[in-house]
């Protein structure tokens, strides 16, 4: 009793609330309705009077046109134009104005307010609910007091019952309420919901009825409920809904059955879509729809499987049904219409595992899809309802693979044929159908090859793959007058394009393994790349990149599968199987460079164009062994110089040949260091020349090449790069030096160290001289250096008087005589730059020196210094000062004379400050006496060999 009376007070609260929101309505309507009456005639917004006897006589319209003129609306003037039926006077007497009276009474509706309508609507039905509630109390106290039996409470209730639906038939008929069908409605509804709790107290507590028979009273109720609700409206017909999806549960429904209890519910729904129908209810229909649905997942949730055949069938009928009867109510919004088809797809999703996917479960869906179909082929507003049936079908039919259904594969040929020839016959037509066309193509044909692979073999998938991607394209190529250059993504022409690359690049992992399979992508990209270019779609331009980025993923997650020709390339693994240098090499360079050409030119063309480039610069070395790694790309750099490209191309590949030279350079340039930091075999480390020769050298020639054949390469990178050449040069050269004397062990260094530094010092002041015309630059770091490597050698860390050397046992004819003058000598060609002149000097000086000291020690010129050998020094030293003065005074070269004359003050103060230290008494006296006379005479002589040279040169001038 307490549950009756809760569905009782619900559907109480459910009246209330429509009552509400009707009055709501009622407001804003009269509110509006009044706005637009007062601005045709403002008299109307003026509260009305009741007529008195003065103005009987006097004809309303006749005060009406007089108020007329007075607005100023012209609105109001239009109509009433000529003044005619005003003027007459023949009709005077009072009668005319009786037309006139009803017409007020006739806008009080309009001015019904809240206090009215809830006044007299609102009690009616708490009325109706405290009848139900008087009978809930009555059967309460008798049952208390013990004053009936069930038998005669319940006659009492059901005669209760019928007396309040007669008393709703008599209200509708008497004159004092048949004005006002809500009392009518109250006591039908009252009525009914007695008649519902007599049968549940009948059946379920007293047992005085069995099942089936309070199972065909429930039915007789709920059909004498849907007649009511055509009579009385919407309260009666809340009442029915209720207690109809409410009566098998009542009565029990397992003991009849699940055919009778389906066929019951198919005929309560079906009447409740008759009602909503005839009286135009949306809510009705949708609550009909809602009430058979939670029957459905009550039955799934208690039935076996073997019973849940008939409610599959039933899903099938509700929702197609709901799906036709709700345009009928008056829904017109397409996804109100939709709810009830949605709801059914998924029910019957819900429902597929009970059935085992069986062939049932599949033949349900697909019923449920054609109608989708047929319903949305019918009208575009419905046709989010076909693509709503191809996601939840394609999601039914992966876990139908995924559990190994024998039927699912059958399914997915069904679902193809199914969506996919509607589809591609519509697909032009609305976007929706495009994705139906594509989806239904190669959706099931995806999700059975991902999740069902061992159904088929790989050529079978691919044959499959195939197919669906030649529909998919064909989809596009039929749409081709939809491009457009704008990146604008077209269902039919983009998707199908991107789809059918999608399904031959799945098709292709079929057939190929992981190193052909790439460029096999890369030439789908390239087709895209053609259509895009053909079709001249902004779109499709996208595609072909972003096959490219699939194919790098694709790579990257195969690095593993590189590893030999990786190894080929930045490393000395052996060369790569044929294959592999053909798929990962040739191919891809190629192909990648098609599809930049046939792209619009811009940055993801670049891009592609640079990795093209990357790659075929990494197949150099992949076809080459190891040690010619660097002559490869060097020739590589010569051809990119050649063939004009790109500065930045170019540069790559000169940085890629210094990074194939860098480990004989590196260990080059480390022996120089050595070398510059005294290690006298250096020879020792050196690698072996061949590889110099190879890896260094050959390289930098065809740079070099390159830059001599085109002048205007590189730009401002091209003075970098003959840096970088020269460098390699000379590591070139230093290696080369070191191999005709081969010095490899201290002796030898003694025998031959000298003479191969001084040829190797000769042979650069020999280059600076022959280049100082043509590349005066060039010539004089030349110079610079061959001076430095002889400061910093041969004066410096191999100095011969301090580390052992022969210099040749030969007076003046020796090495140290001979190379200290063949500097002086290249210096002497450079004598108008007044620098090289005095070094020049300096370098004659030291020459006479080392003649000295090689003449007094031999080859080697370690040793003390003798008397003799210094008195040698000061006599050479004084002849060379006495040759240069007299040059000077022949010459007139002033710089000359300046340093005879300085190197004979020196001599001179040598000779009696060093040289005659070693005298005693008078002989030391007389060499001081000796010098003193000695500068005094220099002077004197210099003075007047400068004085004569001014005569001359004064006489000369005037």
């Amino acid at each position: 009793m307490t549950a009756l009376l809760f569905i009782a007070l619900v559907a109480a609260g459910f009246a209330i609330a429509r009552l509400f929101n009707r009055v709501a309505r009622l407001e804003r309507w009269a509110r509006v309705l009044q706005d637009r009456l007062n601005t045709l005639d403002p008299d109307l917004a003026r509260p009305l009077q009741e007529p008195t006897p003065q103005t009987a006589p006097l004809p309303p319209p006749v005060v009406r046109a007089q108020a007329r003129p007075a607005p100023p609306p012209p609105a109001i003037l239009a109509p009433p134009e000529p003044p005619e039926p005003i003027t007459p006077p023949a009709p005077a007497p009072s009668p005319p104005t009786a037309p006139a009276q009803p017409a007020r009474p006739a806008r009080e509706p309009v001015r019904l307010g809240f206090e009215a309508i809830v006044g007299g609507k609102l009690p009616i039905w708490i009325g109706g609910a405290a009848l139900v509630l008087s009978a809930f109390f009555l059967v309460r106290f008798s049952i208390e007091n013990g004053l009936l039996g069930p038998v005669a409470r319940t006659i009492i209730a059901t005669l209760f019952g019928i007396g309040l639906i007669a008393a709703s038939e008599v209200a509708r008929r008497i004159p004092a309420t048949r004005d006002d069908p809500r009392i009518g409605q109250a006591l039908a509804g009252a009525g009914i919901a007695i008649l519902y709790g007599t049968l549940y107290i009948a059946a379920a507590l007293y047992d005085l009825i069995g099942d089936l028979t309070a199972f065909i009273l429930m039915i007789g109720v709920t059909v004498a409920a849907l007649g009511l609700a055509l009579r009385h409206g919407p309260p009666t017909a809340i009442m029915a809904l209720i207690g109809g999806f409410a009566a098998p549960l009542i009565a029990g429904f397992r003991s009849a059955g699940i055919g009778p209890l389906l066929a019951y519910l198919g005929l309560l729904v079906a009447a409740l879509f008759g009602l909503a129908i005839r009286r135009g209810w949306v809510w009705l229909a949708l609550a009909a729809c809602g009430g058979g649905f939670a029957w459905v997942n009550l039955l799934i949730a208690t039935l076996v499987a073997k019973d849940l055949a008939g409610v599959g069938a039933f899903v099938l009928l509700l929702a197609i049904g709901a799906t036709l009867a709700l345009p009928r109510t008056g829904a017109a919004r397409p996804w109100l219409r939709l709810l009830p088809l949605v709801a059914g797809l998924v029910q019957l999703l819900v429902l597929a595992p009970a059935l085992d996917f069986g062939p049932l479960a599949w033949g349900l869906y697909l019923l449920l899809s054609a109608a989708a179909l047929w319903l949305g082929w019918r009208d575009e507003a419905l046709a989010p309802g076909a693509a709503a049936a191809l996601g939840l079908v394609l999601l039914l039919l992966a876990v139908g693979l995924d559990r190994h259904s024998a039927t699912a594969p059958i399914a997915a040929i069904a679902i193809t044929a199914l969506f996919a020839i509607p589809g591609h016959l519509r697909a032009r037509t609305n976007w929706l159908w495009a994705g139906i066309a594509l989806g239904g193509t190669a959706g099931p044909v995806l999700l059975a090859n991902a999740i069902g692979h061992q159904l088929l073999i790989p050529l079978g998938w691919a044959a499959l793959l195939a197919l669906a991607a030649g529909a998919s394209a064909s989809l596009s190529w039929r749409d081709r007058s939809s491009a457009r250059p704008e990146h604008i993504f077209l269902p039919a022409l983009t998707g199908g394009a991107a789809l059918a690359a999608i399904l031959s690049m799945v098709a292709l992992v079929e057939l190929l393994p992981i190193p052909w399979r790439w460029p096999a992508w890369l030439a789908v990209g390239l087709a895209l790349a053609a259509w895009a270019h053909r079709s001249k779609d902004g779109s499709i331009a996208l595609l072909a990149p972003i096959v490219v980025a699939a194919t790098g993923l694709a790579v990257v997650a195969g690095f593993f599968e590189l590893g030999d020709y990786l190894g080929s390339v930045i490393d000395t693994e052996p060369l790569p199987p044929v294959a592999d240098l053909i798929a990962i090499g040739v191919l891809p360079p190629a192909l990648l460079v098609g599809i930049a050409r046939l792209l619009p030119r811009g940055r993801t063309a670049m891009g592609i164009e640079w990795i093209a480039f990357l790659l075929a610069l990494a197949f150099v070395p992949a076809i080459l062994p190891a040690p010619w790694h660097a002559a490869g790309l060097g020739l590589a750099a010569l051809a990119t110089i050649a063939g004009r490209l790109p500065r930045n191309k170019t540069l790559v590949a000169l940085a890629a040949m210094v990074a194939a030279m860098l480990p004989v350079l590196v260990q080059l340039l480390e022996l120089i260091g050595l070398s510059l930091s005294g290690d006298a075999l250096p020879y020792n480390l050196l690698p072996p020349i061949a590889m110099v020769l190879r890896d260094l050298a050959l390289p930098a020639a065809f740079v070099a090449g390159g830059l001599l054949l085109r002048r205007d390469a590189l730009e401002v990178a091209r003075q970098g790069v003959i840096a970088a050449l020269a460098v390699a040069a000379i590591a070139t050269l230093y290696a080369l030096a070191k191999q005709p004397l081969a010095i490899a062990t201290l002796p030898r260094f003694e025998a031959v160290g000298f003479l191969e530094r001084a040829i190797l010092t000769q042979a650069i002041l020999a280059a600076a001289w022959a280049l100082r015309a043509r590349q005066p630059r060039l010539s004089e770091a030349l110079l610079w250096f061959g001076l430095a490597r002889f400061a910093w050698f041969d004066l410096g860390w191999f100095n011969p008087l301090f580390v052992t050397q022969s210099v040749g046992s030969l007076p003046l004819l020796n090495l140290a005589t001979i190379h200290v003058g063949l500097i002086a000598a290249w210096l002497w060609l450079t004598k108008e730059d007044r620098r090289w002149r005095i070094a020049t000097l300096g370098l004659v000086a030291l020459a006479v020196a080392v003649t000295v000291r090689q003449a007094t020690h031999g080859a080697f010129l370690t040793g003390d210094l003798g008397r003799t050998e210094n008195w040698l020094y000061s006599a050479a030293l004084l002849g060379l000062s006495l040759a240069w003065l007299a040059r000077g005074i022949q010459s007139g070269a002033g710089d000359l004379r300046v340093a005879g004359l300085a190197l004979l003050t020196l001599v001179t103060l040598k000779v009696f400050l060093i040289d005659a230290s070693a005298l005693a008494g008078i002989l030391r006296i007389l060499s001081f006496l000796g010098l003193g006379i000695a500068l005094i005479g220099i002077g004197w002589a210099y003075g007047r060999v400068i004085g004569k040279a001014k005569t001359i040169s004064d006489a000369a001038e005037t």
